[in-house]
């Protein structure tokens, strides 16, 4: 609050001081125009003529230097206008905003003061039922206890013979309900372990299938690469007729990269071994999966090439 109360009296004087230089600016500069109208003697016209336009420049030049501040005054006063404004708004608003916390803190303590009283009255009705309940409760006891008192003579042989056949029932009814409770434990276990087997059967069955369906992906990838590298190969290979109908079964190791490490040949014909394995080398570096799953079945290439076509 005291930094808002310090910009209302900076603004407010700024204010004043620009309203004095708008004052000063505000001066009628007219009057240098009509000294400078007025002709001299006609023996020095040309020189009279030279001083009338230069007083003419120097006056529109004033002018425009006067409108110039007097628009610059007019915009800072705007300005000022403005955040004086803005100033008083916020200070309203800081005023209404004090008012609405005092107002919510007199509510808050309102709502305590109401939910104290209803947790005291709450506590006493407690009480108060709580006190009922004994004092209905002492009163049933004693007359229990006389009613029993009254027929204690007549009913203790009957209840006596009643507690025996209850014990014996009792114990009947414990015996069944253990041999319920056994039976049911043995049913819920072999329910339990049923369901394990079937749910880890059932994860087996899932991970096979999951396993087989990756292992085909990869076959799959691995046969589309050795494809793209069997190509790659054959496009190097140096055709010769007299090769024709004969192969070369090479094997060929490649680096994660694509570079071919090293290849032989373990079948066919010698002079069409000799032609493959120079196309292989000339191909230097073959396509690979980043895959590693794929890469692993495609590292070491088995594959047949044809030189003579």
């Amino acid at each position: 609050m005291k930094s808002t109360y310090r910009l209302y009296i900076v603004i407010s004087v700024v204010l004043h001081g620009l309203l004095i230089a708008a004052f000063s600016l505000s001066f009628d500069w007219t009057h240098l125009e009509k000294q400078a109208s007025a002709a001299p003697s006609e023996p020095i016209i040309q020189a009279t003529a030279v001083s009338q336009q230069q007083v003419e420049q120097q006056v529109e030049q004033l002018k425009n230097q006067r409108r110039q501040q007097e628009q610059e005054a007019k915009r800072r006063l705007d300005e000022l206008r403005r955040q004086q404004e803005a100033a008083e708004k916020q200070k309203i608003a800081e005023q209404q905003q004090l008012k609405k916390l005092e107002l919510q803190r007199q509510q808050q303590e309102a709502a305590r003061k109401k939910a104290e009283l209803q947790r005291k009255l709450a506590e006493q009705q407690a009480k108060a039922a709580a006190q009922q309940r004994a004092k209905e409760e002492k009163a049933r006891q004693v007359a229990e206890a006389q009613r029993k008192a009254a027929q204690e003579a007549a009913q203790k042989a009957e209840a006596e013979q009643k507690a025996r056949e209850e014990a014996a029932r009792k114990a009947e009814a414990e015996r069944k309900a253990k041999e319920a409770a056994l039976a049911k434990a043995r049913q819920e276990a072999e329910e339990a372990k049923r369901k394990q087997q079937a749910e880890q059967q059932l994860l087996a069955d899932m991970k096979a299938e999951q396993l087989a369906q990756k292992n085909r992906q990869v076959m799959s990838e691995v046969q589309k690469y050795q494809a793209m590298i069997t190509s790659a190969i054959q496009r190097n290979v140096i055709l010769d007729d007299s090769l024709k109908g004969k192969t070369c079964s090479l094997t060929i190791k490649v680096a994660s990269s694509g570079l071919i490490l090293s290849v032989s040949h373990s079948n066919g014909d010698p002079q069409a071994c000799r032609a493959a394995q120079a196309a292989v080398w000339k191909t230097q570096q073959v396509p690979v999966s980043k895959d590693p799953d794929v890469f692993e079945k495609m590292k070491v290439l088995n594959m047949t090439l044809k030189p003579g076509g």
